[in-house]
């Protein structure tokens, strides 16, 4: 949906998208509950699923930065940067039931596990597990702590971005049943946003009224991406699929109902190459396999996701009450056997194939040689994989 602004939104750059939650570029998401977020630095997102005010736990140089919108391969996305973004209880238990084997109309109660402390809650989860109605109590980092596996003398320690156990029986003690892992990948930049916070955070100070009109300047608009650099897409890929891979194998063991891996679409583009471009084959669900060609999902092995979203921008208004809200975009079954076959097999193969990765090596490195001995190495015309002086 346009907002108006799209065309002045440059080519290229970095900017911050959503400060404390809410939309300030290209367009901005204005109105008094933005406002008494960016002034008091409280998340609208752990906010929530506490069920009470709590602020961005961020260090200073990124207090409040939640996305940031940049440009890859032409193309203008946004990149979420703080995991707790994605804490969305709709999104998420879209992501649960798919893992559980819950039926899309059956009654499911997704509960941080801080909120357990409540009387209030107890009382929910009580009357729940009376009903046999689905009980999921969920712990992350800043709610109620990471879980994981321990460490053996063979494999490594791991911990779980999110950790879903079934609550089975609380009369008289608590039964637990199945658990689920949810991973959620967010993006590294290059450099920090120290300068774009820093700016925002001294208008914000200096003249918290005329905030939001401020932003939509050309001053504005330019320090949202004072020192923004660009998003670190190898390193991410490298940092995720060794845990993906691992973790994927996590999913075939009887206690665990299943593991997923929830990722921005703007992330899920990025690893196309990693991943050799793969196809993805449509079932007749919705959901897709990925990159098996005879889309048969009972070769799969283990009950592991990967969850594509986005942000729904298409009920954006400059007066929003809201941050904008996480929908999915593809919901995609694999297994750790078949990622390790692409990233490590299929996409080498591939780049390899017609030698140009190869010429591309050698090239630079004239280049780089002809800025310290420029008599043994003239300048390469366009296309030329001329290796003659080597």
């Amino acid at each position: 949906m346009s907002t108006g602004d799209e065309a002045a939104i440059p080519e290229v750059g970095s900017y911050v998208a959503e400060y404390f939650g809410y939309q300030v570029y290209p367009g901005v998401a204005g109105g008094p509950e933005a406002l008494e977020a960016q002034q008091s630095g409280c998340c609208p997102f752990l906010s929530m699923a506490k069920s009470e005010a709590r602020p961005c736990v961020k260090g200073e140089t990124s207090r409040g930065v939640c996305t940031v919108s940049s440009v890859v391969d032409e193309v203008r996305d946004d990149w979420l940067v703080c995991p707790n973004r994605a804490l969305d209880p709709i999104f998420m238990g879209q992501a649960a039931r798919r893992l559980f084997g819950y039926a899309e109309d059956a009654a499911l109660h997704f509960i941080a596990a801080p909120t357990l402390s409540d009387p209030a809650t107890r009382e929910i989860v009580r009357d729940a597990v009376a009903k046999a109605e689905h009980v999921l109590v969920y712990f992350q980092e800043k709610l109620g702590g990471e879980l994981g596996i321990s460490k053996t003398p063979a494999s490594p320690e791991f911990s779980f971005d999110w950790t879903l156990v079934e609550v089975l029986e609380v009369t008289p003690l608590l039964s637990l049943g199945r658990f689920g892992i949810l991973e959620l990948q967010t993006m590294d930049f290059h450099g920090s946003y120290r300068h774009a916070v820093g700016l925002m955070r001294s208008e914000l100070q200096r003249n918290p009224n005329g905030f939001h009109e401020y932003l939509q300047t050309g001053e504005g608009r330019s320090s949202l991406s004072e020192g923004m650099e660009t998003p670190n897409l190898s390193n991410v890929f490298k940092r995720t699929f060794y845990q993906m891979v691992y973790k994927f194998q996590l999913a075939g063991h009887s206690d665990c109902a299943g593991s997923g891996f929830a990722v921005p679409r703007s992330v899920w583009t990025s690893w196309a190459r990693h991943l050799a471009n793969p196809s993805l084959v449509e079932q007749r669900d919705g959901t897709f396999i990925l990159g098996r060609g005879d889309g048969d999902e009972a070769s799969l092995e283990g009950n592991s996701w990967i969850f594509v979203f986005e942000l729904d921008k298409s009920n954006y208004s400059r007066n929003s009450g809201t941050p904008n809200v996480i929908r999915p975009w593809r919901v995609i079954k694999t297994d750790a056997e078949t990622l390790i076959q692409m990233a490590l097999r299929e996409s080498p193969a591939r780049a390899l194939a017609d030698g140009s990765p190869i010429f591309s090596v050698t090239e630079r490195a004239r280049q780089k040689i002809r800025r310290h001995w420029p008599a043994v190495v003239p300048k390469s015309r366009a296309g030329s994989q001329d290796s003659t002086l080597f």
